[in-house]
């Protein structure tokens, strides 16, 4: 018989998983820092990226806010209690064994009318390189200039004195006021050994002839500003950008306050407020190679008379959501598209297709007022910034008219491996919407369709060929509220993903990189919030991060004891060494794979079983070690299977036709 591979297998069972390794995998260590929030919702604590270098070692980049303390001490950066008592958002850059031991931290603490954003962190060639915001600001009083409070830049405490007895030509950043994108580089022990300020102006000149200044990277909430160092020592960054005012007024980059490095960027017109992808490439010495829009124009997202000032009709929000990179340096940009364009918000002026153009000719298709919400996109780059291909999800929504939104999915981060791209989603369909890749051949099995008392989220991974952008495959986590953070980890063919599958449960779900679910491992249970991330080692170690509200358990006895009442980052090591070696997939062991029909899947009850026109001996089901728990005699081309007295987990059903072996895999659930 002809050997056929699903594109996926059925997957994760239940809502309230125990941990189902082998055993040989266990929770090393785990630590969190904490601090004043503004305001609870403000999550001033969290962590952005984090990264092993060829030691093992790890490295951890993030944000904290005021009277900052690492596992319940308080930080010693600085004795001096201004510093150390303001309430503004820091950003904290630390070095640990893997033991847990913290080597070294260096720390960047904003002033009193600015806050410091921790963007990226890539560790290469036994650097480490950051990036995040910094804001020196002091004002004018009748007895002369006074900075309100003192700022902290890595090994530098700034004080109003400190400044202002310096020579004027000297008052560079970070000693000068301003608003400045930095850009760091660490040796492996924490010695800075270069920095650079990018400043920004904005486009739009207010009445007075005065533009206001920005962020090259933008903060928290508007997107992540990933940041690539190439083999030849180029740095590239994509961010968000928000923007307004008129074709003619530019946007300009000053970097190092150097007047010699200036430059004036013209970007499409509008005269409201936009949000747009940029992408920047400096070189060794620090010269702006390119600066430009990820979008080249739009079609049909609203006419001229519209919008006036607006020369290419864009009328859209973009929102940067991961990077990752190949061995030639090539960049994989991921993300999403929002568009205002339901009722209320210019809706009837819109034309479908909309057409997203990041070049002259690859572009991203809006088809309906679904996908209008949410268009995850991902687009390959050259080192020369050209498109080398782009792709999408799809989505067409419901035709209830009373409810015609209801199909929305997000690509999230994204992961570069073996010639193949991985990206991280999830997706909500009504049950005459769908959501699929490429086209409806590839349609994403949701877990169940959306209606009225159960908003089901399905998590999933995407694998697209990383020469063409082509869909290839999918994996999927079936349950009530699946919520799979931004970065995937993939290691061994094995692809690792946090997930979220209710209030008090979170798991590390695992697929082998063909589409075939492994298991999922419950992890802890709190009230954890958002910025989950995962990220692999080939020794077999994982290192996940979120941030927390309320102390946090693992299994074996590793525990960290957050503050109720602000948020607190969190970071903790899993080791199992299964995972230093590839995982063999069900294909690769011998047994042949069937075309059987099985429904549903997931199970609750009964399980429906279709062979073609060769009638089925019997069957077995096994666990996935392969102990037997269900033998039964058939004869017949259909049966039913009752599976209720199973526990829910996943199986392998084992069907023998004409002396022929093969096995298919099946969830039971118990929901």
């Amino acid at each position: 018989m002809k050997k056929q591979i699903p594109l996926f297998f059925a997957i994760l069972a239940t809502l309230f998983f125990t941990l189902t390794a082998s055993g040989q995998g266990e929770w090393k260590w785990a630590h969190y820092w904490s601090g004043r929030d503004g305001f609870l919702t403000d999550y001033y604590n969290t962590v952005s990226r984090t990264a092993f270098d060829d030691e093992g070692n790890i490295y951890v980049f993030g944000e904290m806010g005021g009277l900052s303390t690492f596992d319940g001490q308080r930080f010693q950066y600085v004795n001096d209690v201004p510093a150390y008592s303001l309430n503004r958002r820091a950003s904290l850059l630390a070095k640990f064994d893997t033991l847990g031991n913290m080597l070294w931290y260096k720390v960047v603490k904003a002033s009193t009318g600015a806050e410091c954003f921790a963007h990226w962190m890539e560790v290469k060639d036994n650097r480490v390189y950051v990036s995040g915001n910094y804001e020196m600001d002091y004002v004018d009083y009748n007895d002369g200039y006074y900075i309100n409070v003192w700022s902290y830049y890595f090994d530098t405490l700034i004080r109003g004195v400190q400044v202002f007895e310096m020579p004027v030509e000297e008052r560079t950043p970070p000693y000068k006021a301003g608003r400045y994108t930095y850009i760091a580089t660490f040796d492996l022990d924490g010695n800075l050994l270069d920095n650079h300020f990018v400043e920004a102006r904005a486009r739009r000149i207010s009445g007075g002839g005065i533009r206001g200044f920005e962020f090259l990277c933008n903060g928290t909430g508007l997107g992540f500003s990933p940041m690539h160092i190439d083999n030849d020592g180029n740095t590239y960054i994509y961010t968000k950008l928000e923007y307004a005012g008129f074709e003619s007024d530019p946007y300009t980059i000053i970097i190092d306050d150097d007047t010699n490095r200036t430059y004036d960027l013209y970007l499409p017109g509008t005269n409201s407020v936009l949000h747009t992808g940029m992408m920047y490439k400096f070189s060794p010495d620090w010269e702006l190679v390119y600066g430009k829009p990820m979008v080249h124009h739009t079609e049909g997202i609203a006419t001229s008379w519209e919008w006036a000032h607006d020369s290419v009709n864009q009328r859209y929000n973009l929102y940067i959501q991961g990077m990752s990179f190949d061995e030639n340096d090539n960049m994989y940009v991921s993300g999403y598209i929002r568009l205002d364009l339901y009722e209320g918000w210019g809706g009837e002026l819109h034309q479908y297709p909309i057409h997203i153009f990041w070049d002259s000719t690859h572009y991203a298709t809006i088809l309906d007022e679904s996908s209008c919400q949410n268009m995850p996109f991902v687009v390959k780059y050259s080192p020369d910034g050209e498109v080398l291909w782009c792709n999408q999800i799809y989505t067409m929504g419901s035709d209830n008219p009373n409810n015609p939104n209801l199909a929305t999915a997000y690509w999230l981060g994204c992961k570069y491996s073996d010639h193949h791209l991985y990206l991280i989603g999830k997706g909500t369909a009504a049950i005459d919407g769908i959501i699929y890749f490429d086209d409806t051949t590839h349609i994403l099995q949701v877990f169940a369709p959306f209606n009225s008392s159960n908003s089901c989220n399905t998590g999933f991974f995407v694998g697209l060929d990383s020469e063409t952008g082509q869909y290839v495959n999918q994996g999927i986590v079936p349950a009530m509220r699946a919520f799979p953070e931004v970065f995937p980890a993939v290691i061994n063919n094995r692809l690792f993903a946090y997930t979220k599958l209710n209030d008090l449960n979170e798991v590390i779900s695992e697929w082998c990189t063909n589409g075939e679910y492994i298991k999922s491992d419950t992890i802890f249970s709190s009230n954890v919030l958002e910025k989950a991330a995962i990220i692999a080692r080939d020794d077999g170690h994982l290192l996940v991060s979120f941030r927390a509200t309320s102390p946090v358990t693992f299994s074996g006895n590793v525990s960290v004891n957050c503050p109720t009442g602000c948020s607190s980052a969190v970071f903790a090591l899993y080791h199992n060494p299964e995972f230093a070696t590839p995982y063999v997939g069900i294909a690769d062991r011998g047994e042949t794979l069937s075309n059987l029909k099985l429904w549903p899947n997931p199970a609750n009850n009964i399980l429906y079983v279709e062979s073609d026109n060769i009638p089925i001996d019997y069957i077995t089901i096994m666990d996935l070690n392969g102990k037997t728990l269900v033998k039964k005699a058939v004869g017949d081309i259909s049966f039913t299977v009752d599976v209720t007295r199973l526990p829910a987990g996943t199986y392998l059903l084992e069907t023998v036709r004409e002396g022929e072996v093969s096995v298919e895999k099946f969830v039971k659930t118990n929901y």
